[in-house]
C-alpha cells in the first residue's frame, strides 16, 4: 500500500483509492457525485448512497484506482450458480476525449513477453504512446498534454 492510497468504508464494504492509478476518467464523480466528489475533504463518503450503487460505480473504473471488498464474511454466497451454460460476453470499446481507449468486459491482454492478463470489468489502454504501464494508461497523457480530440 502506497503512502496516499485511502480506504473508505460503511460497514458493508470497503472501497480502497490509489491515486497513482488513477487516470481520472471521471466515471465515480459524474455517475454518483454524492459519494465521488474531489471538491470535499475526504472526497470519498460512502454513506450518501446504497451498498449497490457504490459497488456499480467502483466496478466501472477503468483502472485499479477504485476497488472494493465486503466486510462481511459470506456475502458472496448471495448469488446461486447459474445452471444456463456460460455465454461469451461482450467486450466493448469507448475512446475517452483526449484519454485511453476502455476496454469493458471479460477478456484476456497477453503481452509481447507472453504473459497474460485476465480483465474482468473495465481497464483502460494507453493511445498516447507515454504511459510507463504499456499497453495500459497511467494517466501520462494528462502531464504530457495529449490533446489530440479538440477540434
Amino acid at each position: 500500500m502506497e503512502k496516499n492510497d485511502r480506504s473508505y468504508t460503511n460497514g458493508e464494504i470497503t472501497v480502497h483509492w490509489k491515486p497513482k492509478e488513477c487516470v481520472h476518467a471521471g466515471t465515480c464523480f459524474r455517475e454518483l457525485r454524492k459519494v465521488f466528489d474531489p471538491s470535499r475533504r475526504p472526497w470519498i463518503d460512502l454513506s450518501q448512497a446504497s451498498t449497490e450503487q457504490i459497488i456499480d460505480i467502483v466496478e466501472r473504473c477503468p483502472t485499479d484506482a477504485l476497488t472494493y471488498e465486503r466486510n462481511t464474511a459470506g456475502a458472496d454466497a448471495e448469488s446461486t450458480p447459474s445452471s444456463k451454460p456460460p455465454q461469451a460476453e461482450k467486450v466493448h470499446f469507448s475512446i475517452m476525449r483526449n484519454g485511453p481507449i476502455l476496454a469493458e468486459g471479460h477478456f484476456t491482454v497477453i503481452k509481447p513477453n507472453g504473459t497474460e492478463q485476465e480483465i474482468k470489468s473495465i481497464t483502460s489502454f494507453c493511445r498516447c504512446g507515454m504511459s510507463h504501464n504499456q499497453p495500459f494508461c497511467d494517466g501520462s497523457h494528462n502531464k504530457k498534454g495529449f490533446f489530440p480530440d479538440n477540434y
